[in-house]
């Protein structure tokens, strides 16, 4: 499929945990996300514009990694390698929003270390979004340039360097990562094209450990999350496939949500779960983890006692709902939700006719698995 200006970076997998439940059991074609565009009228008046986008439409546009094989003269691009690390990050935010396996979020062994995962891909998702013509941040230009430039500035050196891979370091030439790059620094694109597949690239080897000749990925990373000492799991109380009136996390081309005042990093991951991680001056990597929701009991980790549970209201999912949509807001007039946001307006409604249902506890309280005995 060609490019076009309708089309999105955002990884498929990732909005399929954002699509609309009422679809949820239809073929994968069927399948949707809501689009939400919020346009601003001359009267400084917001108009939320929404449309149902099927899953097959989306991610596409990283076809704008498109270069053209110096031998054949065909195009040729990055979605084998992208693939692999989206399927990674796949694996693990699989466990944490099906399984419930919060734990899991304290490992940091070299071939298990979740929250490296996470932020890396949060990173990288950042970057790879701002080729989205859905991400409408004034800046999006001049951070790709900041991103760009040190490669296309030596890019000479850098195919030079690649090209003295096979004789080099033969051993690597196995790897289809290194196959590509190979390709990729011989192609017959423009530097430009050149230089913004080979930052992709080289970004994924850091992601996942392998030797790379640029690692500012993981840099970028480590600055910003550097510190995390607490985890919290939100959990809006929802089931995965719940199709009740309820509220939904949406997620924006800029995917994590940077609160540095208050060293908060919001991660939706799912419709019905976000991840907080709370950075200071942690020593070493030893996180705290605590679960909030309004349904601790049916978490499938509720008996774990090494992670803190907090039963909340439902309108404590809804004020850090609307913590990360107004984030959203702020970056990008696009985001993209499980639920048409003009339904929310139901939900809140029906909130007020149960009021002590919904809006109690007042504030968290800290809860815990009991054991029921039977003779």
């Amino acid at each position: 499929m060609d490019y076009t200006k309708n089309q999105h970076v955002l990884s498929q997998w990732m909005l399929r945990n954002f699509r609309s439940d009422d679809t949820a059991l239809h073929v994968k074609e069927k399948q949707r996300v809501w689009c939400h565009t919020v346009y601003m009228t001359p009267d400084k008046e917001n108009v939320l514009h929404t449309q149902p986008l099927p899953i097959s439409s989306v991610a596409v546009s990283k076809n704008c990694f498109r270069l053209i094989d110096a031998e054949t003269g065909q195009p040729f691009d990055i979605e084998e390698e992208l693939g692999v690390y989206e399927r990674l990050t796949a694996r693990i935010v699989h466990d944490i929003i099906h399984e419930h396996n919060f734990s899991r979020l304290r490992n940091k062994e070299l071939d298990d270390f979740p929250v490296e995962k996470l932020a890396s891909f949060a990173v990288m998702q950042l970057i790879l979004n701002l080729h989205n013509p859905q991400n409408k941040n004034p800046y999006k230009n001049d951070m790709l340039e900041y991103f760009h430039s040190d490669i296309q500035d030596h890019l000479s050196e850098h195919i030079y360097s690649i090209n003295q891979l096979p004789h080099t370091n033969p051993e690597l030439m196995d790897d289809h990562f290194y196959r590509k790059i190979l390709r990729v620094a011989n192609s017959l694109s423009s530097g430009e094209d050149k230089s913004k597949a080979l930052f992709v690239l080289f970004g994924l080897l850091s992601i996942l450990n392998k030797p790379t000749l640029y690692a500012n990925i993981n840099i970028l990373r480590n600055n910003i999350f550097a510190g995390i000492h607490t985890i919290e799991v939100i959990h809006t109380g929802h089931d995965f496939d719940s199709i009740e009136l309820r509220p939904a996390f949406a997620i924006a081309p800029n995917i994590f949500c940077l609160y540095k005042n208050e060293n908060r990093i919001y991660l939706p991951l799912s419709h019905n779960f976000a991840l907080c991680f709370i950075t200071g001056t942690a020593s070493s990597f030893k996180p705290r983890i605590h679960v909030f929701s309004p349904r601790p009991e049916q978490l499938k980790s509720c008996h774990d006692r090494s992670i803190q549970f907090f039963k909340v209201s439902f309108d404590y999912i809804d004020n850090v709902m609307t913590t990360i949509n107004m984030y959203n807001v702020s970056t990008s007039n696009t985001f993209y939700s499980a639920y048409t946001l003009s339904k929310l307006k139901d939900y809140l409604d029906k909130q007020d006719l149960d009021y002590e249902y919904y809006y109690s506890p007042e504030s968290p309280i800290f809860w815990q698995f009991k054991q029921v005995h039977t003779l």
